[in-house]
């Protein structure tokens, strides 16, 4: 019987946007389990583990039934969830003590401990040289998957094989900004996203509750399908079940042809005002001249206004499924638009939500 932590006993955290996330995996236990954590050596409190094994599900055209939703893809698979707001959680040094029995009455226990930086990152924020960092939790939080350093590439990698919704998050929220970013797609099959970015506005609770977070908030993503294209999407709990969901997409998608080890460039910006946010980014091969026109851009001009929307995000890196991208040279800006580019200022271009779950099977 063992729980692993994919990030080990010793392990980092900054704010980068309202959970700190401790992912892991309990092994060689007899389904179903029960499980708890306790932190600080506070009260113990529930813990989601998937139960389920994968039945084989083909995740680039169909989803898992689990609870989960796309938070847990293997049986054993857990999240620690601690809001950054948790009165038990410290500036500084923390522990958590994970407790679990399976079906056959067998425990076992793990306890590890993080250090909790509250503090925000400020913009501008330049990653492009990744030698200052001795570990992937310095330069960001793995929310769904995993991520390595490649001190030798200067590169950031997603573990392959690829989770679902894979997201490190690298930037503390901000409302207006820009990425600047080079990736790398070593190979395109078994992807349904091959990646690129996402402003992340933080995961809302599922309706009924979970245990887990499972709605996704973004303030505008960049993915590209190895099939179809590009697209850009704004959402409010997606998968969440809540009756205000809401998603934004692309559709139908923008042409793009990806190519395996080449070194692309990529712009992505998001802008945020109390009227109107707004998506969209481009993408060029290194070494030719970066493109006047976007390739994708969305806005929520027709969003409903009674629905919920982001204020702030962060900016993470975003895959999908499939093997293994490489992003390198990441800069963070604060960005504000002139005004001949407020979004939705002339009332025309923005496109219809989709509402709940209804939308295109692609999505």
């Amino acid at each position: 019987m063992t729980i692993r932590l994919t990030h080990g006993r010793q392990q980092t955290f900054r704010y980068r946007h309202a959970d700190i996330t401790i992912r892991g995996n309990i092994d060689a236990m007899a389904f179903p389990v029960g499980a708890t954590f306790a932190l600080n050596g506070g009260s113990k409190r529930e813990l989601y583990v998937e139960q389920e094994k994968d039945p084989g599900i083909d995740w680039v055209n169909a989803y898992k039934a689990s609870p989960a939703e796309l938070r847990c893809r293997d049986q054993g698979e857990f999240c620690v969830e601690i809001a950054m707001d948790d009165d038990a959680l410290i500036a500084g040094d923390n522990h958590v003590t994970i407790n679990v029995v399976d079906s056959d009455g067998r425990t076992t226990e793990a306890a590890m401990r993080f250090r909790w930086n509250p503090e925000p990152l400020p913009l501008p924020l330049d990653i492009s040289d990744l030698s200052r960092f001795s570990d992937i939790q310095e330069v960001g939080q793995s929310v769904n998957g995993a991520f390595d350093l490649d001190h030798d590439l200067n590169v950031i990698r997603s573990r392959s094989p690829v989770a679902p919704d894979a997201l490190l998050v690298i930037g503390s929220p901000h409302a207006s900004q820009e990425a600047t970013y080079a990736i790398r797609f070593l190979e395109t099959a078994g992807s349904k996203w091959l990646g690129c970015g996402d402003f992340f506005a933080g995961l809302t609770e599922g309706v009924p509750p979970r245990g887990i977070k499972v709605g996704w908030n973004s303030a505008g993503m960049a993915a590209l399908s190895p099939i179809d294209g590009a697209r850009s999407f704004i959402a409010w709990g997606d998968h969440s079940g809540d009756p205000r969901e809401w998603a934004i997409a692309t559709h139908p998608a923008s042409p793009f042809a990806v190519e395996r080890n080449v070194l692309y460039r990529v712009r992505q910006q998001v802008v945020l005002t109390p009227e109107c946010d707004r998506v969209r980014w481009r993408i060029w091969q290194d070494g030719t001249v970066e493109p006047d026109a976007w390739l994708c851009q969305e806005d929520t001009g027709k969003l409903p206004p009674e629905l919920p929307r982001h204020g702030a995000a962060s900016f993470a890196l975003f895959q999908h499924l499939g093997h293994s991208i490489e992003w390198s040279d990441i800069v963070i800006r604060a960005c504000e638009p002139s005004t001949q580019e407020t979004p939705c200022s002339d009332g025309t271009g923005s496109r219809e939500p989709f509402l709940k779950r209804q939308r295109p099977g692609a999505f």
